[in-house]
């Protein structure tokens, strides 16, 4: 019940910002929408801001499923997808003083994709030692700022092109990264994004 009543603010919320400025939203008009009272919103949440960031924490979680070394960079394009089919809430987000919560949206589901990533070699080849974590934390800004110039130039490019465009790179870095040539080689970025 708890967990749902959190879902039912944090979707509606979503759907308000995809119609208006997330800072002309208030919490009353929120409660009014959602169908609880004020009292079960300071329940769950701090403010609207803490309610934003649940939202994006819980479609960073949807987004990122089990994740391998075959699909992850289709699991990255599916960020790519979910910024496009939201553009509105996005931008009025961005455009709020919630700006950063976005950033960190991003940067969250990537870092899932990669903690997955590694727990799906670790599980394939359990003597993985993965001794490189601020190269992978750059590696993880490096995906950021791809996603965030995209959305920032207006969306223009294709999102599957510029996921395939620098899959190789990526493919290669991340493989230098975990220390994990053979396991991250044997499907090819077109292999893994024909997939989604």
């Amino acid at each position: 019940m708890e967990s749902r009543t959190k879902e039912r603010l944090g979707a509606t919320l979503q759907r308000l910002t995809d119609d208006e400025q997330f800072d002309t939203i208030t919490v009353k008009r929120l409660v009014l929408e959602s169908h609880v009272n004020r009292q079960t919103f300071y329940y769950h949440f701090q403010d609207k801001f803490d309610c934003l960031q649940y939202q994006f924490d819980h479609e960073a979680q949807r987004l990122v499923g089990k994740v391998t070394a075959d699909n992850w960079l289709a699991s990255y394009l599916s960020l790519f997808r979910y910024i496009d089919a939201h553009q509105n809430f996005c931008h009025h987000v961005v455009d709020s003083h919630a700006y950063s919560e976005f950033d960190d949206f991003i940067l969250e589901t990537i870092d899932l994709i990669v903690e997955r990533l590694k727990q799906s070699l670790k599980q394939a080849c359990p003597q993985l030692h993965f001794r490189n974590e601020s190269g992978l934390l750059l590696f993880e800004y490096g995906l950021q700022g791809i996603v965030r110039n995209w959305f920032r130039s207006g969306l223009r490019e294709n999102p599957a092109l510029v996921v395939e465009g620098i899959g190789p790179v990526s493919q290669r870095q991340l493989a230098m990264l975990l220390e994990t040539e053979s396991l991250l080689t044997k499907v090819s970025v077109k292999q893994q994004l024909a997939s989604v």
